[in-house]
This record gives structure tokens, sequence and C-alpha cells, in this order.
């Protein structure tokens, strides 16, 4: 079984958790949270601790993986959007098919523009510390949170851009430590024997 998932392309692997993150995140999201925008910023957004692990361990080989993840997750959410009337039927006009395409294009890429905007060099396993990656988590929040809320709010009226700009940092960050130490205290689970990098980068903490 182990040989078996070795064998897993990483970006089908990152596709895959980042959609079981998504719709585990959406169950809370949907229970507690009452939002008129079914793409309002989430308190808790687990994808986020993924694209931030998954880009410091695997660098912009990922990116393909993240990419389909926000367009898949961004085609579902806007789907079952209330307030802008979008029905299934709805999703391929040309608006909204930009929508999704900007803000997975900024989301899949944040993590990578904080790397080189602080100076990480990813390839380094070792030298990433739990300050590292609140750092990068942190950055790359702010970034995506600006990039999507600006294209949110030329988009639709009375999108509350300041309210959703902290929401999605308190997000990120909640669901970045979230799926952290969630890997930590699951160093023995199967799925992280797929690649010896996850094992080497969990043993520093």
């Amino acid at each position: 079984m182990i040989t078996l998932l070795q064998r897993i392309n990483p970006n089908i692997l990152v596709f895959s958790l980042f959609l079981i993150l998504f719709f585990i995140q959406r169950i809370f999201f949907d229970l507690i949270q009452n939002s008129t925008y079914a793409f309002a910023a989430s308190f808790l957004y687990l994808p986020h601790g993924l694209r931030v692990l998954a880009t410091l361990i695997g660098g912009r080989k990922i990116i393909p993986g993240l990419f389909l993840g926000h367009v898949f997750s961004g085609v579902y959410i806007h789907t079952f959007s209330n307030i802008t009337g979008i029905e299934l039927l709805d999703i391929f006009n040309l608006k909204t098919v930009i929508i999704i395409l900007l803000t997975s294009i900024g989301s899949s890429f944040c993590v990578l523009l904080s790397l080189f905007i602080l100076k990480i060099n990813s390839n380094n396993i070792k030298s990433i510390t739990l300050k590292t990656i609140l750092s990068v988590s942190i950055l790359s929040s702010i970034i995506n949170s600006f990039f999507s809320n600006t294209i949110y709010f030329l988009s639709y009226e009375n999108w509350e851009i300041g309210i959703q700009f902290i929401q999605y940092i308190i997000g990120d960050l909640i669901g970045t430590l979230t799926v952290f130490y969630i890997l930590k205290f699951s160093k023995k689970m199967l799925i992280l024997k797929v690649f010896s990098k996850w094992k080497i980068f969990l043993k520093k903490f």
C-alpha cells in the first residue's frame, strides 16, 4: 500500500487533500456562520494551511494541484451563492469564470510570493521553523485577502471589503495552525509516508 501511495503524483495528492479540507471547513461554515454570500470568508479556512505547508515543502511544483483545487472549490461556492442569484447553469458566464480564475490564480501563488518577499528558501526543509510557517501564513493571507477582496468588491455590490479582509486573515491563520497540528500529531498516518519530505519536516516539531 505504501509503495502504491508513493507513486501518486504530488499534485493529485494536493488537489485531493485540498478538496477534502475544503468540504470539511464548509460544514463548519454552513453550520456556524450566517452569511448571505456563499464565498464569504470563513473563520476556519483549512485549505490555507495546506497551501502554506504544501508550498513550503513542494515549492512551485505543486501549483497545478493547488490551482485546480481552488478552481473546483470556486465553482462550488459560486454555484451556491444566494445573494447574487447564481445558479448551476450561470457558472459558465464570462464574469463568473473570470472571477473564479483570477481568485484561483491569486490564491495559488500567494504563498510563493510570500516566500519571495520574505526571502525564504523552501528547499532547505530543516531551516523551516514554526515562526517561518506563521510568518508565511500571515503574509500570504494578507496578499490573498487583498487580491480576492478587491476582485469581489469590484464585482459585487455591497461587498463588505473591510470585514471580509480581516475575516480572511483570521480564518487562514486558524486554518494553518489547525492543519499543522493535525499533521504534527498524526506523524504515523499512512498518508504522511507518501513523501519523505513530510517526515523530515514534521520531525522538527
